[in-house]
């Protein structure tokens, strides 16, 4: 099972191995996992065998090397990754040849410098680095869309100028995932008022309580289109706690 491995004793080990410095250990979650499930074993079995498990082990374990690499908000760097690597390891489960996991790594290191900079305005840098990562997108995200079009099967039996479908499978560039993330972190840090779920259509609703609410952003670049819709309707007022800030 995937949680069982997720919250093993293996898997902490493999962690404490992979690097000195706690960041390396934080980003060692996405290489240790990416060479497990594209081994032999991963079409055996999840969880390499001896292994015993402790509920939210894991997130503990990142929440403290998160501390440790000097994160602002360590135990919500802790979850981020936690459910990027949940989220990318069913990505590539269902899809074998997918880099989720790779790509997981770079949003994850995007977060973890995010976090770890030293705090000087935390509210405008953050704020920066959604500008910048939008402009990123562009690039990285239309070189991403190319391969994971040479790597679909071939099913061209429509007309020739017919636009290219768009499979769920899809995975949304690392830079678009941080973003989405960055701006889930700045609405931690203002008054903002959510949307009233039962509002929503149902499909709305299941994206909106699992990446807004419940912070579980999804890879999938669709989901993702739906996922800043929605934080578009979310009003924030930052002044107060500014202001607080500002006299402490």
């Amino acid at each position: 099972m995937l949680h069982a491995l997720l919250q093993s004793d293996w898997l902490i080990t493999m962690l404490d191995k992979s690097g000195k410095q706690a960041a390396h250990k934080l980003l060692g979650l996405f290489n240790i996992l990416d060479d497990l499930l594209s081994s032999p074993l991963a079409e055996v079995q999840t969880t390499p065998a001896t292994t015993s498990t402790q509920p939210g082990r894991l997130q503990a374990y990142l929440s403290t090397q998160a501390q440790l690499a000097g994160a602002r908000l360590p135990d919500m760097l802790a979850n981020q990754l936690y459910f990027m690597a949940l989220s990318a390891c069913q990505e590539k489960l269902a899809h074998r040849q997918s880099s989720a996991l790779q790509h997981a790594k770079q949003a994850a290191k995007a977060l973890i410098d995010e976090q770890t900079k030293l705090q000087i305005d935390w509210l405008a840098i953050r704020n920066y680095g959604v500008v910048a990562v939008t402009l990123v997108c562009g690039v990285v995200g239309g070189y991403y869309w190319h391969m994971q079009l040479e790597s679909a099967p071939s099913l061209q039996t429509a007309a020739v100028h017919q636009p290219p479908p768009r499979p769920l499978s899809f995975e949304a560039s690392p830079t678009e995932t941080a973003a989405i993330y960055s701006r889930l972190e700045t609405m931690k840090h203002g008054d903002c008022r959510l949307i009233e779920a039962i509002q929503l259509p149902e499909r709305l609703k299941s994206v909106y309580i699992e990446n807004i609410i419940n912070g579980h952003v999804t890879t999938n670049r669709d989901e993702q289109v739906l996922v800043n819709q929605l934080l578009d309707q979310v009003q924030c007022n930052y002044t107060p706690k500014l202001m607080a800030n500002s006299r402490q």
